[in-house]
């Protein structure tokens, strides 16, 4: 049962969206609320801490509280879209871009594709290029989320002049109202609310916290005690993985050991890398059961250098990993994989970018992610082979 003050954040939420641009953007007082609600002082703080929190509202010093104009852009003239991400050379020629190009076209706007090569000073030179000459959506791809960004005021001050803002993937934790997608979104779910006019459209974030713990419990059933792992440094997701991981081993009082975790930073070190990947086989699996790999490329990769070592997946280890969905299927259906149902994510992405820009209102879900049974793990061995290593 919902508390008051999480009762009335909701309706709060809905009064925001029921405003739409045009509407009065100041909300009532305390008082007002407190009258018209039927509730407490408290209540009402504590409802209004939610919405702060969550970057709907503003509070304006003797003026009183309104809804925060990144919440509903002024609309810009231009019918320019940009695209930010890690390679835009790897992306350009990928089949999910051209279908959210086509996409963006039949709407009536141009595309523009700009590479940030992971590096936070690149995004802020492409930020600053665009607040000359503001586009009227930006579809982001954060830049090492996990890291304090400089960049955050250039988004809100393009927020402020009216350009609509979509995160791919993990989005910065103190850039508030800005929606989110995952990179492995649930289509169905996004298509029903998309197509549906009486539903606000939602912001939707993947559970990777979640996707830490099915894919250790799927090793647990499998009898895997001794559970090592390989995770970026630079982003959210990993961070999340791992507390995910880390919570059902915890669960089920198995002990961990934090030196069986690889991890690393792709500006330091470019994955997959072979010697690292030996060195990890030799020192962290050499104790270990099974693994469990924040990207599906690493898992691959991981499998190639244990087959030259004359080690078997899963016979010697076991391998899991987070999907990538960027990967020739031949090549990873064999990967026990974490995965959110149903791709299309760019595209779907791109819908809920152009609901942005149309004025509607996001809220945020959290999606499920499932297992998809590979070949890559089996019953738990005693690692014998480690005395070879």
């Amino acid at each position: 049962m919902a508390l008051k003050y999480q009762t009335l954040a909701a309706a709060l939420k809905n009064e925001i969206a029921s405003r739409g641009p045009q509407g009065n953007p100041k909300l009532p007082t305390e008082a007002e609320l407190m009258r018209v609600y039927q509730v407490s002082r408290q209540t009402v703080r504590q409802a209004l801490s939610v919405l702060l929190a969550e970057g709907l509202i503003e509070k304006r010093q003797g003026s009183g509280t309104y809804i925060s104009p990144s919440v509903f852009p002024k609309a810009l003239s231009s019918h320019d879209i940009a695209l930010l991400v890690p390679d835009a050379a790897d992306r350009a020629a990928s089949h999910e871009i051209q279908d959210t190009y086509a996409l963006f076209r039949e709407a009536g706007y141009s595309v523009s594709i700009f590479s940030t090569e992971n590096r936070t000073a690149k995004e802020r030179e492409i930020l600053m290029n665009l607040l000359e000459k503001p586009v009227r959506g930006l579809l982001v791809q954060g830049v090492r989320t996990a890291f304090p960004n400089p960049n955050l005021p250039l988004y809100r001050d393009l927020l402020v002049k009216g350009c609509s803002i979509v995160f791919l993937g993990d989005a910065y934790p103190d850039l508030k109202s800005v929606p989110t997608l995952p990179e492995h979104s649930f289509r169905t779910k996004t298509e029903e609310i998309l197509s549906n006019p009486e539903t606000l459209v939602l912001q939707s974030t993947p559970d990777s916290f979640g996707g830490g713990e099915l894919l250790t419990r799927h090793l647990l059933s499998l009898g895997h005690k001794k559970i090592a792992g390989i995770f970026r440094l630079d982003n959210l997701s990993g961070r999340k993985q791992y507390a995910g991981v880390l919570h059902a081993l915890c669960e089920k009082g198995i002990p961990f050991d934090d030196r069986n975790f690889l991890w690393y930073d792709p500006l330091a070190t470019q994955m997959p890398d072979a010697k690292l990947l030996l060195t990890f086989i030799r020192i962290q699996l050499a104790s270990c059961t099974a693994v469990i790999c924040q990207e599906e490329s690493i898992a691959v990769w991981l499998t190639h250098e244990l087959k030259k070592l004359n080690l078997s997946v899963p016979q010697d280890i076991s391998i899991t990993a987070f999907q990538d969905g960027n990967l020739d299927k031949s090549d990873t259906s064999r990967i026990t994989c974490a995965v959110c149902p149903n791709g299309g994510t760019w595209k779907n992405a791109a819908r809920l970018l152009l609901s942005r820009i149309d004025g509607k209102y996001v809220s945020s879900i959290r999606l499920p992610m499932v297992l998809q049974n590979g070949e890559s793990t089996g019953p738990a061995l005693l690692p014998e082979y480690s005395a070879q290593l």
